[in-house]
């Protein structure tokens, strides 16, 4: 079984962006229009510049400190982006062995993911694909514990989902700011999925669970940051809804010790955890 991750780094076009999910695939004006409007926001130099440091300080860092190597992390970033970020990007992750960076026209994520599969080699049906935002992280078995949950039933003829059951949940700033752990399995953040033909863009994170066979698997969590540039709002509402539960600086460095040793002073500061 291999193990693939995926994420999109500053990728523009469809998937799950809010500013697509209204427009149907055949309002090529409209999607123009989108994509104008997503270029502006997502190369907003203030933007680059969190995202490439969460990038390089959590989620790469998350890949790099992996107790189980052997595995394959796909970036996806679009070829519309500054040349200057291009090349920074490039150096970070050649940095990382185990990452494969691509950059792309405006294209559908999946579409992207299956173009990098197919120069790979690497078949879906042989493939535990998870996803990773720019500004997520894994805790350091990850690789490890979705084989061994997973390698028994990949490959199969049924699709089937797998997620750690807890989010440790970091708001940076505002009304908000704080850390909170968070019972959510099939969050996007290492949410991962076996399908013989399809890419795990093509699903919703929480639809998964619902719509094919899964596991949650507790006692390991991701990270996940939140600030004021997300696509979705942290509000009391939420907060309330989602019983998210804010936790204090001792509960938060015992999580960061268990789960994101590899964290530095810097990494943690930049998500907002103690330091």
């Amino acid at each position: 079984m291999q193990i693939v991750g995926i994420c999109r780094f500053s990728l523009l076009g469809r998937g799950d962006w809010a500013a697509f999910r209204t427009i149907p695939q055949d309002k090529a004006d409209e999607n123009a229009e989108a994509v104008e409007a997503r270029k502006a926001s997502i190369f907003a130099p203030e933007r680059l510049e969190r995202r490439f440091t969460t990038f390089e300080h959590l989620t790469l860092a998350s890949i790099r400190a992996q107790t189980d190597p052997d595995f394959t992390f796909v970036v996806l970033a679009s070829e519309l982006m500054p040349q200057p970020y291009r090349d920074r990007l490039a150096a970070l992750c050649a940095a990382v062995p185990q990452v494969v960076l691509r950059f792309f026209p405006v294209i559908h994520a999946g579409t992207a993911q299956a173009q990098v599969f197919k120069e790979l080699g690497i078949e879906y049906r042989q493939t535990l694909q998870f996803r990773l935002d720019d500004d997520d992280a894994l805790c350091n078995v990850y690789i490890r514990r979705m084989r061994q949950a997973a390698g028994g039933i990949v490959p199969n003829a049924f699709p089937f989902a797998a997620s750690f059951r807890d989010v440790l949940f970091c708001s940076v700033g505002g009304d908000h700011a704080g850390v909170y752990q968070w019972r959510s399995p099939f969050f996007s953040a290492g949410v991962a999925l076996f399908h013989p033909s399809a890419s795990i863009f093509g699903f919703g994170h929480y639809g998964m669970a619902e719509r094919f066979t899964s596991i949650s698997i507790p006692g390991h969590m991701s990270l996940v940051t939140h600030n004021g540039m997300n696509d979705t709002t942290l509000d009391d509402g939420r907060i309330r809804r989602q019983k998210m539960n804010l936790i204090d600086a001792e509960a938060a460095t015992k999580a960061v010790e268990r789960h994101f040793p590899y964290l530095t002073p810097e990494a943690r500061a930049v998500a907002g955890l103690p330091v």
